[in-house]
């Protein structure tokens, strides 16, 4: 299913795209709609009042989510538009709707390409959140069943967050106050490799897989995982392994924690 079939599905056949990257996004809109209530266009100026704009957040350069459709109307010279939400069928997946595009971002695009932006999930809602929203990585700290719903509810606050840098993370046994410290450097930075613990509570390491088997599932649900430094895409992974080593070094737990090298 692409973007053009979920549209014509209601009828929407007079459309245009306004996909906004990543790491602006954020500047322009918020759920509601459009934070300055006015577009500088220029490229796909209306040219019926039906014209339908279909906005869209960046997640990375394939990916976005839908965010919400609206009305575009000249208020001068010709390319600043005001900007009137229009409620459609398609809000009900309002920033859940994952689209990616294989030919990458662009932030004008015409109907003729809605076909390219193909589903590629839809995350869950939030209507039973526990999880306070994210507020700076200083103050994350999730037990394992928080992790958990945060991942598995792919939450956009934490995922924006977690998903753009790479760092250093603690895991703390709340069984026996043992200490993991471990790196995260992979694509999807720091959410990718909690992911992995969701998935599989010892994420591959050695001393972790060894409690697994010993003590099963139920044994880790008194975790807690803490970030203790963020650090940018740009640097390399064996500087992140350097820095990772420091904190093994600070916390001891090669010799008394959860760390076998």
């Amino acid at each position: 299913m692409n973007l053009d079939q979920l549209l014509k599905l209601e009828g929407i056949t007079d459309y245009y795209i306004l996909w906004y990257g990543a790491e602006i996004a954020d500047q322009y809109m918020n759920d509601s709609g459009l934070l300055k209530g006015t577009v500088d266009l220029q490229k796909g100026k209306p040219k019926t009042e039906e014209r339908i704009y279909i906005f869209l957040s960046g997640i990375d350069k394939k990916t976005c989510r839908y965010r919400f459709a609206g009305k575009l109307h000249p208020i001068d010279n010709n390319t600043i538009y005001s900007f009137k939400r229009v409620n459609i069928q398609l809000d009900d997946y309002a920033g859940r709707l994952v689209l990616r595009r294989e030919n990458g971002f662009s932030l004008y695009n015409s109907a003729t390409t809605g076909k390219d932006f193909i589903v590629e999930e839809i995350w869950g809602k939030e209507l039973h959140r526990t999880v306070r929203p994210f507020i700076d990585y200083d103050s994350v700290e999730l037990s394992f069943d928080e992790l958990k719903e945060v991942i598995e509810g792919h939450y956009s606050d934490y995922f924006k967050a977690l998903s753009s840098v790479k760092g250093i993370y603690m895991i703390v046994d709340g069984n026996t106050g043992k200490l993991y410290i471990g790196s995260a450097y992979g694509s999807d930075g720091i959410w990718g490799r909690w992911n992995s613990y969701v998935n599989t509570f010892h994420g591959g390491n050695f001393e972790l897989e060894e409690l697994y088997l010993d003590h099963g599932e139920e044994y880790f649900l008194k975790f807690k995982y803490i970030i203790l430094q963020i650090l940018p895409f740009k640097i390399s992974d064996k500087e992140i392994i350097e820095i990772e080593a420091k904190y093994k070094n600070r916390f001891l737990t090669r010799e008394f924690g959860l760390n076998s090298n």
